[in-house]
């Protein structure tokens, strides 16, 4: 093998793990919180030791800014995949009661912004890249609901907000139930006219 092949087998070996990494810490940040997760448990749930982490990452928030984004991105693609494979009539329909369903720690296609949203409110360095994505799934859901902008802002606002509050307050199943039902059925009473 000459250097030129090796070297470039090592470097796609490190970005394989610097995303396993990176899709590891997404998973456990949305279920437990950034600061409820250390960096040996997103290590060990990597199949990686601790002594790696400082290869792939400065330090912990270097990771979670990574995370983040990431997490933000892949529910982005998930949207318009989704959307884009539904027939215009059932789009808003379809999403709403797929993305308000059960509990929203664990089933409703775990948001991010969600999850999220309180550990990025904390951390300027993250918002800037957050809030040009969440400008993107405005501008996603408003095409693909051929909604007016404001219609599209509040759809996602009744989406996470209804997310989060249901997340909240999960101790209580009925509270939760009732907050993400209602939530749905209120979107889906109001659904934007084509």
């Amino acid at each position: 093998m000459t250097v030129a092949i090796a070297a470039r087998v090592a470097a796609t070996r490190k970005q394989e793990t610097r995303d396993r990494i990176i899709e590891t810490a997404s998973r456990l940040f949305q279920e437990k919180g950034v600061d409820g997760v250390g960096v040996d448990e997103i290590m060990r749930e990597s199949g990686l030791t601790h002594g790696g982490f400082y290869a792939h990452f400065v330090n912990k928030e270097d990771l979670v800014e990574q995370a983040c984004i990431r997490a933000i991105d892949a529910k982005l693609d998930e949207l318009h995949e989704f959307m884009t494979a539904l027939d215009d009539d059932e789009a808003f329909a379809k999403y709403a009661r797929r993305f308000l369903t059960g509990d929203p720690r664990i089933d409703s296609p775990a948001c991010p912004m969600a999850m999220l949203g309180p550990e990025i409110a904390r951390r300027e360095h993250i918002q800037k890249a957050y809030a040009q994505r969440i400008r993107r799934l405005i501008g996603k859901v408003s095409k693909e609901l051929e909604s007016s902008r404001e219609d599209a802002v509040l759809i996602l606002a009744a989406l996470v907000g209804g997310t989060v509050l249901a997340a909240q307050t999960s101790s209580d199943a009925a509270l939760a139930r009732q907050i993400i039902n209602a939530v749905r059925n209120g979107l889906l009473s109001c659904a934007p006219a084509k």
